[in-house]
């Protein structure tokens, strides 16, 4: 019996272990996608919600470790989003940690004054722009490839 639960616990802690360094270490794009995304090097999400707000961080990572070329990269975000990131500090923490040379983030002025979050409010390095929309219209005229989730 003894030697059973040994056995179970031993898997479980296998099992648990494989699925957090799974989670960790984004799958690599295939080379032949990889190729066609390097024909446009940026790239643009827009968000209004954490999860995706989280996720465009997360492919950004995923993109340039499988070798895709990025020029620029920008994540525009708007509505309710704007304000957990000043008041939730995991996430204001997460989008520090996650910020680098090749991200830029925009946030909506439009969504900040009417939630009354200031820039002091957001992560250093986030840029504010008066429309998130009038900036998405911007980065496709430019070229961008650009994804709302």
């Amino acid at each position: 019996m003894k030697k059973t639960i040994r056995f179970l616990s031993l898997a479980m802690v296998m099992l648990l272990s494989t699925t957090l360094m799974a989670q960790e270490t984004p799958k690599l794009i295939d080379k032949s996608v990889v190729e066609t995304l390097n024909k446009t090097p940026n790239i643009g999400f827009g968000v209004s919600e954490e999860r995706p707000l989280r996720s465009a961080f997360m492919m950004y990572e995923q993109l340039k470790q499988s070798g895709v070329e990025i020029e620029n990269y920008e994540i525009v975000i708007w509505s309710k989003v704007v304000k957990d990131i000043k008041d939730n500090k995991d996430l204001h923490d997460f989008i520090s940690d996650h910020m680098n040379e090749g991200i830029t983030v925009s946030v909506c002025a439009v969504a900040m004054n009417k939630l009354g979050v200031t820039k002091e409010d957001l992560p250093k390095g986030i840029q504010v722009v008066d429309n998130a929309y009038v900036r998405i219209f911007e980065l496709q005229a430019l070229g961008y490839n650009f994804l709302i989730p």
